[in-house]
């Protein structure tokens, strides 16, 4: 290559111009970028409106669904209480289910009765023995049976309270199937029980007589009402 061919470009840089230039493209993106983060922010801040509204709809929602469960607590709450009270009656038609099986399916003599395990409430401070109790019968059939039941209260000397001191010394017995008798003993502080007994006679189907006596067992502490009684029987 030879000195003719060679050239020299010589080019002019204005460094000022290029300094404003990189200015404004920096002002430029800067105005780009806040421009679409405000736009965005703007954007989110409207969405938020709905969500305000929503949270207020959501207290209402869970206001009601409260209300409904506090509605089902009181629901449950009931049909448990009915359902033990059902369970105690049906309790108690099994218990009258088995006494009658006991009357129905007995082989027993047909003049055969006896006093089923009596309830019996001590009472403390009226010194009070309140009892009760079923007699039955324990022959199958539809004989009606009549006759007299005494209650007496002994001591562990064999002596007999007084009948003054009974509500209902003696009952007239009438039934065909079992009979429920109660009553009251008002105890002297002098006279220690040691047993109640039931003493029948019998005028029908057949003239008979029978004896049953429950031991009698002090309850333990004052704040204890029942009586616990274990009992024996003799006919004659």
């Amino acid at each position: 290559m030879s000195q003719a061919e060679i050239k020299t470009v010589v080019t002019r840089v204005n460094v000022v111009r290029q300094r404003r230039i990189r200015v404004a493209m920096s002002i430029a993106a800067l105005l780009i970028m806040g421009g679409t983060y405000y736009g965005g922010y703007q954007s989110g801040f409207d969405d938020r409106v709905p969500l305000v509204l929503d949270e207020a709809g959501l207290k209402a929602r869970i206001s009601k669904l409260e209300t409904r469960l506090s509605v089902d607590a009181e629901t449950v709450t009931r049909l448990r209480t009915e359902l033990a009270s059902k369970e105690s009656k049906v309790g108690e038609l099994e218990r009258e289910l088995v006494f009658y099986r006991d009357i129905m399916s007995s082989s027993e003599d047909v003049s055969s009765v006896k006093v089923r395990q009596p309830d019996m409430s001590w009472k403390f401070a009226s010194r009070e023995l309140e009892y009760r109790a079923v007699i039955q019968r324990l022959a199958p059939g539809t004989q009606s049976y009549k006759g007299e039941l005494r209650v007496e209260l002994i001591d562990a000397k064999g002596r007999v309270l007084d009948a003054s001191h009974s509500t209902t010394p003696a009952y007239t017995i009438g039934f065909k199937y079992f009979q429920r008798i109660s009553g009251i003993i008002t105890v002297p502080e002098s006279f220690i029980p040691a047993e109640l007994r039931f003493a029948i006679t019998l005028t029908k189907p057949r003239k008979r007589t029978h004896e049953q006596v429950f031991a009698w067992q002090e309850p333990r502490a004052e704040s204890s009402t029942e009586v616990t009684l274990s009992g024996s029987v003799g006919k004659r």
